[in-house]
């Protein structure tokens, strides 16, 4: 793994990196049920404290690669940083700054873990020689990419320059707004991935279309969501809950910016995918769990790790949404965010986030 540490405590999770392969596999991911997780009979004995996090103090050291001017020029939200917006949309909800940045590393992990210690899903060739990452953050999804294929050439994009100069030498990175008209040549990549850009695209018809053009004839694409929406199985998730607010926060904020939060709801990746041409359609939802309630192993781990990711930068998820989409308060922000906290470091509401991953194949017959 490259980049900054992992948190560490006695109760952390092994490393995805000990999985012997990272390519896909015929096995189902943890949480991939229609059915009710089952929670830890054991958990909720356990003694609640509303300071206990699940995450210490973390560090990072991002390095940046040396870009111009006005792409460094970030934006300044209540001291948090967002992208540039000579770039693209200003309308990005996500920050860039170091605490995000860490956030986004443990994330890499945690969508990790929720694959089973896999990299993507799709039935890819072991001949593969070029890799498109959309939306790679840090980077660090690109690098391990990089790294299992180590013929292949994978190219990471982004609206921010977040992302280590030390890497494989088969990986590079560029910045790029994946809305905008796409320069790379048709037909000349095996497989082209995005993860967790929820929020950022207007448009994922047209994206798709641009997917399919870039792709070689028999390629995947893979896109990999979850929906702003915490529920649970066993009504532990009340209506009056932080967590409907937060679903009710990322809607509403959607809604005005004019870019969706409701993915699964609205089956708008399948959908998108099929008007863009693409066949061999394949769906795959997954329960994420929000803590370590489940009584499932993997899933307990899972849901460890996504606490992990939470904690680190709570303030982070809803600054933009909250204050500039919605004009509210930061005062109302951070006693939401204290609620919040508080229903997920509860041991007695078992609570999941639902993430849809789906992939897709351009058609052989497709003109090259």
């Amino acid at each position: 793994m490259v980049g900054s540490k992992s948190p560490e405590s006695p109760k952390s999770p092994k490393s995805a990196g000990s999985h012997s392969s990272r390519r896909a596999s015929d096995q189902a991911p943890p949480g991939a049920t229609a059915g009710p997780i089952e929670a830890d009979p054991h958990h909720e004995d356990e003694g609640f404290d509303d300071a206990d996090s699940a995450l210490g103090e973390g560090d990072n050291a991002s390095s940046t690669a040396s870009l111009t001017e006005s792409i460094l020029e970030y934006r300044t939200l209540n001291g948090r940083t967002y992208h540039s917006g000579r770039l693209g949309s200003d309308n990005y909800w996500g920050p860039n700054d170091e605490r995000y940045n860490e956030a986004m590393d443990m994330n890499h992990h945690f969508e990790t873990l929720c694959l089973g210690g896999k990299l993507f899903l799709a039935p890819l060739k072991d001949d593969i020689t070029k890799v498109l990452d959309i939306g790679t953050g840090t980077g660090l999804w690109a690098i391990d990419m990089a790294d299992e294929y180590p013929n292949c050439e994978v190219i990471g994009t982004d609206l921010s320059p977040i992302q280590p100069s030390w890497c494989p030498p088969n990986v590079k990175f560029e910045i790029d707004d994946a809305e905008q008209p796409w320069t790379y040549a048709p037909n000349s990549f095996d497989f082209i991935h995005m993860r967790y850009i929820v929020g950022g695209i207007q448009d994922w018809t047209k994206l798709f279309k641009q997917c399919y053009t870039a792709l070689k004839p028999g390629g995947w694409v893979e896109t990999f969501e979850p929906e702003a929406d915490y529920r649970s199985d066993d009504g532990t998730v009340k209506p009056d809950s932080a967590m409907n607010v937060w679903r009710d926060l990322f809607a509403e904020g959607g809604k005005k910016l004019g870019r969706s939060f409701t993915l699964i709801t609205d089956n708008t990746q399948v959908k998108a995918l099929e008007e863009a041409g693409f066949v061999d359609i394949t769906v795959k939802d997954i329960k994420v769990p929000v803590g370590t309630w489940p009584a499932d192993p993997k899933l307990k781990e899972i849901g460890q790790w996504f606490q992990y990711t939470l904690e680190q930068d709570l303030e982070g998820y809803v600054m933009f949404m909250w204050t500039k989409v919605l004009g509210r308060s930061l005062e109302e922000m951070h006693v939401f965010l204290a609620a919040f906290r508080k229903e997920m470091r509860s041991k007695s509401i078992h609570a999941y986030l639902p993430q849809r991953l789906v992939y897709a194949r351009k058609p052989e017959t497709a003109p090259a």
